[in-house]
């Protein structure tokens, strides 16, 4: 029998589940699966949702083209598949969703966690543009993202747990505009922060997960937020706390 590989990483996970695997790493991925029971059921749980999503909005993306929007609004096309992902995202939210495990009884999925699972999977892999707005203009990012969600934004500092900032990007979402701010570790592990207006007024943490992350979601008189990533869960709630102590703390762009 052949043994699983030691390399098997979130983002070949989320190409399994794309189906966008060459034949020789699926194979390896494959094996991964079949030697580590838990990935593969909830790999499988993610595979049913997004066959189910597919056949539910397919031809959706079509009815809204990218050339409709304002010259200033193309710079960068959304990718397909992040808009499909939002729709799809939500379409499922509240009934079926991804397993959802709470610190108390298990909850349907907000479509603000599933907003932000589906920007960070599409984006976390990304090399040539993973963000639209780098660390270096850190100070524009900040008074962009104020003008564009309308509330007093500051990015938030992780050096402090050894995460620093890459960057940053507007995002759409069904009600609001949205934004996500990305970070990494030394070794290049990336997390996610996802936030929009719209607070469901509930400071309290709360757990969702999907087979290749995690993600505490909270909210304040301000904003909703999501933080995701593939970290222990001990830890990504750590970073939770520190960026919700700095929300608390400042309401201005840095």
């Amino acid at each position: 029998m052949t043994s699983a590989p030691k390399d098997i990483r979130e983002e070949d996970l989320v190409a399994y589940v794309d189906d966008a695997l060459p034949p020789d790493r699926r194979k390896q991925v494959e094996a991964y699966l079949n030697d580590t029971p838990e990935a593969a059921l909830r790999v499988e749980a993610d595979m049913a949702i997004a066959r189910d999503l597919r056949r539910a909005f397919a031809g959706l993306v079509a009815d809204h083209p990218i050339a409709t929007l304002p010259v200033a609004e193309r710079r960068r096309p959304m990718p397909l598949a992040w808009v499909a992902s939002v729709a799809m995202a939500l379409m499922i939210g509240g009934t079926a969703g991804w397993v959802l495990r709470p610190d108390t009884a298990p909850q349907p999925m907000s479509g603000l966690v599933a907003e932000a699972f589906a920007a960070h999977r599409t984006f976390v892999v990304e090399v040539a543009h993973p963000v639209e707005v780098g660390a270096e203009n850190k100070g524009h990012l900040a008074t962009w993202l104020t003008n564009r969600l309308d509330r007093p934004f500051a990015i938030p500092d992780l050096r402090v747990v050894g995460l620093s900032l890459v960057g940053g990007r507007l995002l759409p979402s069904p009600t609001e505009p949205a934004a996500q701010l990305m970070y990494e570790d030394g070794n290049g592990q990336r997390l996610t922060l996802y936030l929009r207006r719209g607070s469901e007024g509930d400071p309290s943490f709360r757990f969702a997960e999907t087979a290749t992350a995690q993600a505490f979601y909270w909210s304040d008189t301000e904003f909703a937020y999501a933080l995701t990533g593939a970290l222990p869960r001990a830890h990504l709630l750590e970073i939770a706390h520190l960026l919700q102590a700095q929300f608390e703390d400042t309401g201005a762009p840095t």
